[in-house]
């Protein structure tokens, strides 16, 4: 089982990382030293910590010239971890709604609708970013936005820890909820894939009341429209109007 780094060196640079290449530690690691190098300026002109060392800044040097990683392809990774995020948070919802129709075919049905990817597309992408999906689905559900709020005290490592939690929280849902038929096996089956997880050792924080989050997932549900449309096809783009 992999395991989120939490603790040492940037923990939201590392979970980034993890998110964007699940697959690929060399990669991974080329990311988050260009991560690194991108904020890590702006980090030692206001003071936010105490200094690196020089073997540390050579090490995130390395590691960032270690492995190519472009700009598209970060930005192909983006697209195709929102779009499995997407779908679990989707079939999420659907549980909310109609438990008996909360499958991957439906969820995939309903953001096919949605984004206009094909089906081909959609399961490609759930099928590589499977081992992080709770993440990429738990950063949409919290509308794509990290932040600090220094007056009521709720810095940046605490939110990093609150989407963790979020995160988790996720996961364990996927691992219980399974459709009632015979054979049905867990949304997300922790006998077949390696989920990433914090820590053996990681606590989830305990939320102070004056803390814009408190790790609890939203209540979500659908609309009987969308609803109606996990029975019908997406329209099929029409390729004679293409340029």
């Amino acid at each position: 089982m992999p395991y989120l780094n939490l603790v040492r060196g940037e923990p939201w640079a590392e979970t980034w990382g993890v998110m964007h290449f699940p697959d690929d530690e060399a990669k991974r690691r080329a990311f988050i030293g260009k991560l690194w190098s991108g904020f890590y300026p702006i980090y030692e002109t206001v003071g936010a910590g105490p200094p690196l060392t020089r073997s540390v800044l050579i090490s995130i040097m390395e590691a960032a010239a270690s492995a190519a990683v472009e700009r598209a392809e970060i930005k192909d990774r983006w697209y195709k971890g929102m779009a499995a995020g997407e779908q679990l948070k989707v079939l999420f919802a659907i549980a909310q709604t109609e438990p008996k129709r909360a499958s991957w075919y439906a969820a995939t049905r309903l953001v096919e609708w949605q984004t206009a990817k094909s089906r081909a597309y959609l399961y490609q992408a759930r099928q590589v970013f499977l081992p992080v999906i709770h993440l990429w689905a738990a950063f949409i559900l919290r509308d794509q936005v990290f932040l600090a709020d220094e007056a009521r005290g709720y810095r940046a490592i605490d939110d990093l820890r609150m989407f963790i939690r979020e995160a988790m929280a996720l996961l364990q849902w996927g691992a219980r909820f399974k459709l009632e038929r015979k054979k049905a096996e867990p949304t997300l089956n922790r006998q077949t894939v390696d989920f990433w997880n914090p820590p053996p050792d990681w606590s989830p924080p305990i939320p102070r009341p004056e803390w814009p989050r408190d790790g609890r997932l939203p209540g979500i549900s659908l609309e009987e429209n969308w609803m109606r449309r996990t029975r019908s096809k997406p329209p099929r783009k029409n390729l004679s109007n293409l340029p």
